[in-house]
């Protein structure tokens, strides 16, 4: 029997891509990667620290990397919030290099349950997954951005099924990097989502807890005094966010015209976020807003873009702003993000222009009231049965 085209395309463009994404891979530092030398040292130290008054001072964090790996690496404390430790303990209960390779096998399990979960709605996911230098980056650096992806996917794919106070509770956990979440309550106030917004409210009220019983106030004003640390956010003019773009352009922190980038887009968010008529599509908005709206990120973090397509591709969306966005997705922008200003301001502008896309379609008169296609999903979000996969 002979393959459809439409699925044989598929299949080409996965190959395609993987290849693509295996030459970076080779790339990559996989020596560092093997041994872990990488970010993971940060969470297994955070796991060992938690409960003392050490957990975010700098010389206990590189005595512990150096008993862990004979080195130290630069910049590399943790940064996280205080509860993060208490999650991060089972880690400390084996070897590090045998939990280092549990970790990277969640992780990549986080990473394929997010993409399986989204392929029903928007197959391409998987291509544009295979060649994600974000994707790559995370992997080698040993980072957390794909415990992120599940916990906004199990809150989805919750509030998809009405019950969105675990929802809530689910979502909470986001808070480990809290920084790139900030507008995401407008989203679920926006739409009403009040039992979304308990449920929330009451799993940051036990991660503070939770933190709080990690070494009481003193620790927490060590992680405050961590992060006003300028060396603890350094290289801005590679970060993929507003604060890089403007470092990239100007040569400089500019804080005038940052803060003046920062309302014109925040503002732009705000609009869409609230008159967006579904609640994912909001949440979509939020996550890409706080993806540039913020002080500190890296390579690995755009990661989170896959979701924010995933959940604004469904047939509505004008060419543009699926192309701009798909842009968004291709390597060659974070090879300019790495290639050093002004190249590296390119990925803030591309966000931008999805914005200034985005409002733009919002505006149109028809905007609200053309027939959905027949792909797109018939009733609310909020009404959806769940559906986790193709």
């Amino acid at each position: 029997m002979p393959v459809p085209s439409s699925r044989r395309d598929f299949w080409i463009k996965l190959t395609a891509a993987a290849l693509i994404g295996a030459v970076f891979c080779a790339v990559m530092p996989l020596d560092r990667m093997a041994k872990a030398q990488n970010d993971f040292v940060h969470w297994y130290v955070g796991g060992l620290l938690y409960g003392t008054s050490d957990l975010h001072l700098p010389a206990p964090n590189h005595a512990k990397q150096a008993e862990l790996l004979g080195s130290t690496l630069d910049h590399s404390y943790f940064i996280r919030p205080t509860f993060y430790g208490f999650f991060l303990q089972p880690l400390t209960w084996l070897p590090y290099l045998t939990s280092y390779y549990l970790y990277q096998a969640y992780s990549l399990a986080a990473l394929l349950f997010f993409l399986w979960v989204f392929a029903k709605r928007w197959p391409d996911i998987w291509v544009y997954a295979a060649m994600s230098i974000p994707v790559i980056s995370h992997m080698v650096n040993g980072q957390d951005v794909t415990s992120l992806l599940l916990f906004c996917t199990l809150s989805i794919l919750l509030s998809r099924r009405q019950r969105d106070f675990a929802a809530g509770l689910v979502f909470a956990l986001c808070a480990i990097k809290f920084h790139l979440f900030i507008f995401v309550p407008l989203a679920i106030i926006a739409h009403r989502r009040w039992r979304l917004f308990a449920g929330a409210a009451v799993g940051e009220t036990i991660l503070f807890l939770i933190g709080l019983a990690g070494g009481g106030w003193p620790v927490f004003l060590s992680l405050i005094a961590l992060l006003r640390r300028p060396e603890n956010h350094p290289y801005p003019e590679l970060m993929p966010n507003l604060r890089g773009m403007v470092y990239a352009f100007s040569g400089g922190p500019n804080s005038p015209l940052l803060v003046a980038v920062y309302l014109l887009v925040g503002a732009t968010a705000a609009y869409l976020i609230w008159n967006t008529r579904s609640y994912e599509k909001s949440f979509a908005y939020a996550l890409m807003a706080g993806l540039v709206i913020n002080f500190h990120a890296y390579i690995q973090d755009p990661m989170l873009l896959l979701l924010c397509c995933a959940l604004l591709f469904d047939g509505e969306e004008s060419l543009a702003f699926r192309t701009v966005m798909q842009l968004l997705l291709f390597p060659v922008v974070y090879l300019l993000l790495l290639w050093q200003p002004p190249y590296s301001g390119i990925y803030g502008l591309l966000l931008i222009a999805a914005f200034a896309i985005a409002l733009r379609d919002q505006l149109k008169p028809h905007a609200a009231t053309h027939s959905k296609p027949p792909f797109a999903n018939p009733v609310p979000d909020s009404t959806l049965p769940c559906r986790i996969g193709p």
